[in-house]
């Protein structure tokens, strides 16, 4: 049985995506502003690019630690409700780290904000997975994933806006003003999502994943993140390390982040357009062209720079929305829970990817933590292809390199893999 064909305005569809967005820009902001914000923080709190890596490795340690309890939670407590503690939490990180004196205090608004990005994720993931139907799924994951590049965008505007002129810390307290309106809209906009175990359109097979593939797939999130999240934490700092301007590495910063939100979007209307198309197999292409762009980045040379960056954000930091929305579509009775899990690898890959990039760049070059971002990258590319492989023997889908052949389920059939 196929998904029955889009209802036009949906009822809740396009709330719940404005909701699902405007948290999960809450959920990242912190560390992302704090990323674009890195030249004027560094040098105004004394920090060094390996503390300042751990520095912005916390966010996202803490949010992978507590994705799953978190997950859980908002399971119960409904798309909307989750969204409101995700704000709260938002709002308490960033005043911490606008008042922080000290690395210590940068570290702990950053924990903070670990804490909402753990409830924000399965928050709007639950939303869109119970008002958004089967044919727009992709399209809807794609505008939610937007969110990131979007964050890193308002991030890399408050540079040459804000903190080269007040300073950094009226650009913080500019996304804290923000936060208070984004939270009161969610407080006020609408009911709460029912919380529980449910599948919002009847017509979409909920077939799941295999356990060993799903914890596979968790691991290539893992590297994919690693290598990604490095990109909007140390694009600027690198920079201007390779001659650029502070406001114009601030620039390049937003413009990327544009390129990666157009890209997101556009790949999770594709995946809508061809349903038939394995969209693992799109992921790990997108994380292979996202090593070439790492590669590029590795030269230092303007022109490959500027290339790279672009390649990086549009191509290797674009497969997050897609990674999602083939989870969610096969687990949407569950959705928070299952985005807990995955939402595990993503985190800590985003956590510890920061960190091992600011070390290798303070102990050799920059040069050579990019090309350790293409590693991860290519590695993610693979591991995302061999749990593609994992979830098809389950199903007894055909196997490249395998003869042997067993029945296939008609539910299979609705869920290319």
């Amino acid at each position: 049985m196929t998904a029955p064909p889009l209802r036009a305005g949906a009822p809740g569809s396009t709330r719940a995506i404005v909701q699902a967005v405007s948290v999960s820009v809450l959920g990242v902001l912190p560390a992302f502003l704090v990323g674009a914000l890195a030249v004027q923080v560094r040098a105004d709190l004394d920090v060094g690019l390996g503390l300042f890596g751990l520095a912005a490795a916390t966010l996202f340690a803490v949010s992978g630690t507590c994705a799953r309890p978190g997950g859980r939670l908002v399971q119960r407590l409904g798309a909307r409700r989750g969204a409101v503690l995700a704000a709260l939490l938002a709002i308490a990180a960033l005043a911490t780290i606008g008042t922080a004196s000290s690395a210590a205090w940068l570290m702990a608004g950053l924990a903070i904000g670990g804490l909402g990005n753990a409830v924000a994720q399965p928050s709007a993931n639950l939303g869109i997975s119970e008002f958004v139907t089967e044919r727009r799924l992709g399209l809807a994951f794609g505008i939610k994933q937007s969110s990131i590049p979007a964050a890193t965008l308002l991030g890399g505007l408050a540079v040459p806006t804000i903190a080269l002129g007040p300073g950094w810390r009226w650009a913080v307290a500019a996304a804290v003003a923000l936060a208070v309106l984004l939270l009161v809209a969610t407080a006020v906009g609408g009911r709460d999502a029912q919380a529980g175990p449910r599948t919002a359109d009847p017509g979409a097979q909920d077939v799941g994943l295999p356990r060993g593939g799903l914890v596979v797939l968790t691991l290539g999130g893992y590297l994919g993140s690693a290598a990604a999240t490095s990109t909007g934490v140390f694009l600027v700092d690198s920079a201007v390390a390779s001659g650029v301007r502070p406001g114009q590495a601030g620039l390049l910063f937003a413009a990327c982040s544009v390129l990666g939100l157009v890209n997101r979007i556009w790949f999770g209307w594709l995946a809508d357009r061809h349903p038939d198309r394995s969209r693992y197999l799109f992921i790990a292409n997108l994380l292979a062209g996202g090593a070439l762009g790492y590669a590029a980045l590795a030269t230092g040379q303007a022109v490959l720079f500027v290339l790279g960056a672009a390649m990086a954000y549009g191509l290797g930091w674009a497969w997050t929305g897609l990674f999602h929305f083939a989870v969610i579509r096969d687990n949407r009775a569950a959705a928070a829970s299952v985005t807990g899990f995955v939402q595990t690898g993503l985190s800590l890959g985003a956590a510890s990817g920061p960190l091992f990039f600011g070390v290798v760049a303070e102990h050799f070059s920059y040069p050579a933590a990019w090309l350790a971002a293409a590693v991860l990258s290519l590695l993610a590319a693979l591991t995302i292809r061999l749990s593609r492989r994992m979830v098809r023997r389950s199903r007894g889908l055909p196997v490249p390199g395998l003869r042997r052949r067993v029945p296939v389920r008609a539910a299979d059939l609705q869920a290319p893999t």
